[in-house]
Protein backbone atom coordinates (compact mmCIF):
# COMPACT_ATOMS: atom_id res chain seq x y z
CA UNK A 1 0.00 0.00 0.00
CA UNK A 2 2.50 2.32 1.07
CA UNK A 3 4.22 1.78 -2.34
CA UNK A 4 1.30 2.00 -4.35
CA UNK A 5 0.80 5.69 -2.71
CA UNK A 6 4.20 6.81 -3.65
CA UNK A 7 3.49 5.56 -6.95
CA UNK A 8 0.47 7.49 -7.06
CA UNK A 9 2.31 10.42 -5.41
CA UNK A 10 4.72 10.05 -8.11
CA UNK A 11 2.21 10.06 -11.37
CA UNK A 12 0.46 13.08 -9.60
CA UNK A 13 3.80 15.60 -9.16
CA UNK A 14 4.70 14.78 -12.22
CA UNK A 15 1.59 15.17 -14.52
CA UNK A 16 1.78 19.08 -15.62
CA UNK A 17 -0.78 21.79 -14.78
CA UNK A 18 -3.71 22.42 -16.74
CA UNK A 19 -2.94 25.16 -19.27
CA UNK A 20 -4.95 28.32 -18.95
CA UNK A 21 -8.29 28.81 -20.76
CA UNK A 22 -7.89 31.19 -23.72
CA UNK A 23 -9.87 34.11 -23.16
CA UNK A 24 -12.46 34.29 -26.26
CA UNK A 25 -12.85 37.42 -27.88
CA UNK A 26 -14.98 39.80 -30.43
CA UNK A 27 -14.40 40.42 -33.82
CA UNK A 28 -13.01 43.74 -32.52
CA UNK A 29 -10.39 42.33 -30.80
CA UNK A 30 -11.71 42.74 -26.86
CA UNK A 31 -12.84 40.07 -24.29
CA UNK A 32 -15.90 38.53 -24.95
CA UNK A 33 -17.88 39.06 -21.11
CA UNK A 34 -20.68 37.36 -22.52
CA UNK A 35 -22.18 34.64 -20.65
CA UNK A 36 -23.70 33.48 -16.88
CA UNK A 37 -21.35 34.87 -14.42
CA UNK A 38 -21.52 32.72 -11.19
CA UNK A 39 -20.84 34.09 -7.63
CA UNK A 40 -21.31 32.47 -4.37
CA UNK A 41 -24.06 34.66 -3.93
CA UNK A 42 -26.62 35.95 -6.61
CA UNK A 43 -28.80 37.83 -4.69
CA UNK A 44 -27.80 40.65 -2.71
CA UNK A 45 -24.01 40.63 -2.08
CA UNK A 46 -22.78 41.69 1.16
CA UNK A 47 -19.15 43.64 1.05
CA UNK A 48 -17.29 40.77 2.71
CA UNK A 49 -17.78 37.68 0.55
CA UNK A 50 -19.39 34.91 3.01
CA UNK A 51 -19.94 32.40 0.29
CA UNK A 52 -17.36 29.95 1.56
CA UNK A 53 -18.30 30.13 5.05
CA UNK A 54 -19.21 26.67 6.10
CA UNK A 55 -22.17 26.14 7.91
CA UNK A 56 -22.92 22.98 9.86
CA UNK A 57 -26.28 22.25 11.79
CA UNK A 58 -27.30 22.27 14.32
CA UNK A 59 -25.21 25.94 14.55
CA UNK A 60 -23.28 26.01 17.73
CA UNK A 61 -24.52 27.79 20.43
CA UNK A 62 -28.50 28.12 18.68
CA UNK A 63 -31.23 25.87 19.96
CA UNK A 64 -33.04 25.18 16.68
CA UNK A 65 -36.17 23.85 18.89
CA UNK A 66 -36.55 27.54 20.01
CA UNK A 67 -33.98 30.09 18.11
CA UNK A 68 -34.68 30.65 14.41
CA UNK A 69 -31.78 29.48 12.39
CA UNK A 70 -32.16 32.37 9.89
CA UNK A 71 -31.23 34.74 12.35
CA UNK A 72 -28.28 32.75 13.26
CA UNK A 73 -26.84 32.49 9.91
CA UNK A 74 -27.71 36.17 9.77
CA UNK A 75 -26.16 37.12 12.69
CA UNK A 76 -23.00 35.32 11.32
CA UNK A 77 -22.88 37.37 8.26
CA UNK A 78 -22.60 40.11 10.53
CA UNK A 79 -20.00 38.95 12.31
CA UNK A 80 -17.78 38.25 9.36
CA UNK A 81 -18.71 41.73 7.49
CA UNK A 82 -17.46 43.40 10.78
CA UNK A 83 -13.79 41.46 10.53
CA UNK A 84 -13.16 43.14 7.53
CA UNK A 85 -10.94 46.17 7.89
CA UNK A 86 -11.61 47.06 4.61
CA UNK A 87 -14.58 49.64 5.48
CA UNK A 88 -15.83 52.97 3.88
CA UNK A 89 -13.56 55.93 4.75
CA UNK A 90 -16.23 57.76 5.82
CA UNK A 91 -15.53 61.50 7.68
CA UNK A 92 -15.32 61.55 11.32
CA UNK A 93 -18.05 63.60 12.22
CA UNK A 94 -19.99 60.99 10.82
CA UNK A 95 -19.43 57.74 12.48
CA UNK A 96 -22.23 58.45 14.75
CA UNK A 97 -24.81 58.46 11.93
CA UNK A 98 -23.32 55.20 10.24
CA UNK A 99 -23.70 53.66 13.91
CA UNK A 100 -27.07 54.81 14.32
CA UNK A 101 -28.27 53.14 10.59
CA UNK A 102 -26.13 50.24 11.82
CA UNK A 103 -28.33 49.62 15.23
CA UNK A 104 -31.62 50.31 12.96
CA UNK A 105 -31.19 47.89 10.01
CA UNK A 106 -33.84 46.21 10.25
CA UNK A 107 -36.19 49.24 9.97
CA UNK A 108 -33.87 51.81 7.91
CA UNK A 109 -32.26 49.79 5.01
CA UNK A 110 -33.86 50.86 1.97
CA UNK A 111 -33.35 47.33 0.43
CA UNK A 112 -35.44 45.27 3.43
CA UNK A 113 -38.51 47.40 1.94
CA UNK A 114 -37.98 45.64 -1.75
CA UNK A 115 -35.83 48.75 -2.96
CA UNK A 116 -33.30 47.85 -5.64
CA UNK A 117 -30.25 47.60 -4.15
CA UNK A 118 -28.93 49.65 -6.54
CA UNK A 119 -25.38 50.36 -7.90
CA UNK A 120 -22.94 49.17 -6.69
CA UNK A 121 -24.21 46.95 -3.78
CA UNK A 122 -26.08 45.35 -6.72
CA UNK A 123 -22.65 43.31 -7.12
CA UNK A 124 -21.90 42.13 -10.70
CA UNK A 125 -24.64 41.30 -13.06
CA UNK A 126 -25.55 37.51 -13.35
CA UNK A 127 -25.57 37.51 -17.05
CA UNK A 128 -24.10 39.92 -19.38
CA UNK A 129 -24.74 40.13 -23.35
CA UNK A 130 -21.62 42.35 -25.18
CA UNK A 131 -22.90 43.89 -28.27
CA UNK A 132 -19.95 46.10 -30.66
CA UNK A 133 -21.65 49.78 -29.31
CA UNK A 134 -23.22 48.54 -25.79
CA UNK A 135 -23.27 46.04 -23.06
CA UNK A 136 -26.50 44.59 -21.57
CA UNK A 137 -26.34 43.92 -17.88
CA UNK A 138 -28.83 41.09 -16.73
CA UNK A 139 -29.64 40.67 -12.74
CA UNK A 140 -31.29 37.56 -11.00
CA UNK A 141 -33.25 40.49 -9.16
CA UNK A 142 -35.21 41.04 -12.61
CA UNK A 143 -32.98 44.45 -13.20
CA UNK A 144 -31.03 44.98 -15.91
CA UNK A 145 -28.62 48.14 -17.43
CA UNK A 146 -27.87 49.29 -21.03
CA UNK A 147 -24.38 50.45 -20.67
CA UNK A 148 -22.92 51.94 -24.58
CA UNK A 149 -19.50 52.04 -25.78
CA UNK A 150 -17.71 55.46 -26.33
CA UNK A 151 -20.97 57.29 -25.59
CA UNK A 152 -20.54 60.45 -23.05
CA UNK A 153 -23.04 60.40 -19.85
CA UNK A 154 -26.50 62.19 -20.50
CA UNK A 155 -27.64 65.07 -18.97
CA UNK A 156 -31.56 65.22 -19.58
CA UNK A 157 -32.78 62.27 -16.81
CA UNK A 158 -33.10 62.02 -13.32
CA UNK A 159 -31.07 60.56 -10.72
CA UNK A 160 -31.72 56.40 -10.01
CA UNK A 161 -31.16 53.70 -8.54
CA UNK A 162 -28.92 52.31 -11.40
CA UNK A 163 -27.82 55.64 -12.49
CA UNK A 164 -26.46 56.28 -15.91
CA UNK A 165 -23.66 53.99 -17.38
CA UNK A 166 -21.02 54.40 -20.09
CA UNK A 167 -18.11 52.09 -20.88
CA UNK A 168 -14.43 52.02 -22.91
CA UNK A 169 -11.93 49.91 -22.82
CA UNK A 170 -8.83 49.91 -21.01
CA UNK A 171 -6.61 47.71 -22.11
CA UNK A 172 -8.47 43.94 -21.77
CA UNK A 173 -10.39 45.66 -18.96
CA UNK A 174 -13.83 46.91 -19.38
CA UNK A 175 -14.16 50.00 -17.31
CA UNK A 176 -18.59 51.43 -16.36
CA UNK A 177 -18.23 54.46 -15.12
CA UNK A 178 -21.52 55.35 -13.28
CA UNK A 179 -22.73 58.60 -12.13
CA UNK A 180 -26.34 60.42 -11.57
CA UNK A 181 -27.43 57.84 -9.29
CA UNK A 182 -29.90 58.50 -6.12
CA UNK A 183 -29.25 58.71 -2.66
CA UNK A 184 -32.12 55.79 -1.65
CA UNK A 185 -29.58 52.92 -1.63
CA UNK A 186 -26.85 52.10 0.85
CA UNK A 187 -23.79 50.85 0.07
CA UNK A 188 -24.12 47.40 2.19
CA UNK A 189 -25.88 46.43 5.07
CA UNK A 190 -24.03 48.37 7.56
CA UNK A 191 -25.67 51.85 7.78
CA UNK A 192 -23.25 52.24 4.61
CA UNK A 193 -25.34 55.84 3.40
CA UNK A 194 -23.82 57.87 0.50
CA UNK A 195 -25.55 61.05 -0.94
CA UNK A 196 -25.99 61.68 -4.88
CA UNK A 197 -22.85 62.77 -5.10
CA UNK A 198 -21.74 59.26 -5.40
CA UNK A 199 -19.50 58.37 -8.35
CA UNK A 200 -19.05 54.82 -9.02
CA UNK A 201 -16.18 52.97 -11.24
CA UNK A 202 -16.56 49.37 -12.03
CA UNK A 203 -13.76 47.71 -13.59
CA UNK A 204 -14.67 44.02 -15.50
CA UNK A 205 -11.31 41.78 -16.58
CA UNK A 206 -11.63 38.07 -18.04
CA UNK A 207 -9.21 35.80 -17.89
CA UNK A 208 -10.56 32.20 -19.35
CA UNK A 209 -13.75 30.99 -17.62
CA UNK A 210 -13.11 33.79 -14.70
CA UNK A 211 -14.47 37.45 -14.75
CA UNK A 212 -12.19 39.63 -11.88
CA UNK A 213 -15.25 42.67 -10.89
CA UNK A 214 -13.86 45.28 -9.45
CA UNK A 215 -15.45 48.65 -7.50
CA UNK A 216 -14.64 52.40 -6.79
CA UNK A 217 -16.28 54.30 -5.13
CA UNK A 218 -16.15 58.60 -4.31
CA UNK A 219 -18.60 60.59 -2.81
CA UNK A 220 -16.64 63.54 -1.51
CA UNK A 221 -19.61 64.35 0.83
CA UNK A 222 -19.82 61.53 3.08
CA UNK A 223 -15.85 59.97 2.53
CA UNK A 224 -12.26 61.01 2.97
CA UNK A 225 -11.16 59.17 -0.03
CA UNK A 226 -12.08 57.20 -2.77
CA UNK A 227 -13.18 53.36 -1.46
CA UNK A 228 -12.14 50.08 -3.19
CA UNK A 229 -14.67 47.54 -2.55
CA UNK A 230 -13.62 43.84 -2.10
CA UNK A 231 -12.29 42.28 -5.13
CA UNK A 232 -15.07 39.78 -6.62
CA UNK A 233 -14.01 36.63 -9.02
CA UNK A 234 -16.62 35.19 -10.89
CA UNK A 235 -16.62 32.17 -13.29
CA UNK A 236 -18.62 31.00 -16.50
CA UNK A 237 -21.70 29.47 -15.56
CA UNK A 238 -23.54 26.76 -18.08
CA UNK A 239 -27.09 27.11 -16.38
CA UNK A 240 -29.43 29.94 -18.25
CA UNK A 241 -30.23 32.78 -16.08
CA UNK A 242 -34.13 32.13 -14.59
CA UNK A 243 -35.89 34.93 -13.67
CA UNK A 244 -36.21 35.73 -9.84
CA UNK A 245 -39.47 35.99 -7.53
CA UNK A 246 -40.42 39.23 -7.04
CA UNK A 247 -39.83 41.19 -3.99
CA UNK A 248 -42.70 41.47 -1.78
CA UNK A 249 -42.05 43.07 1.59
CA UNK A 250 -44.44 41.32 4.53
CA UNK A 251 -41.81 41.24 7.66
CA UNK A 252 -41.75 44.96 8.75
CA UNK A 253 -45.10 44.95 10.86
CA UNK A 254 -43.56 41.66 12.36
CA UNK A 255 -40.34 42.85 13.76
CA UNK A 256 -39.87 42.69 17.31
CA UNK A 257 -36.23 42.96 17.65
CA UNK A 258 -33.41 44.96 15.73
CA UNK A 259 -32.03 41.83 14.54
CA UNK A 260 -30.37 42.64 11.12
CA UNK A 261 -32.08 41.01 7.89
Amino acid sequence: MAALATTLHAQQAAKPPEAPKPTPRTADGHPDLSGVWIAGNRGIRPLTDTSSIKVVLPLEGVNQDKDNVFAALDRISVTERAKDANKPPYKPELAAKVKDLEVRQSQEDPAFYCKPAGVPRMGPPAQIVQLPDKLVFLYATNLFRLVPINASHRTDIDTSYMGDSVAKWDGDTLVVDVNNLNDDTWLGPDGYFHTEAMHVVERFTRSGDTLKYEVTVEDPNVFTRPWNMNARTLRLGSRALEEGPPCVEKDAEHLVTLDHH
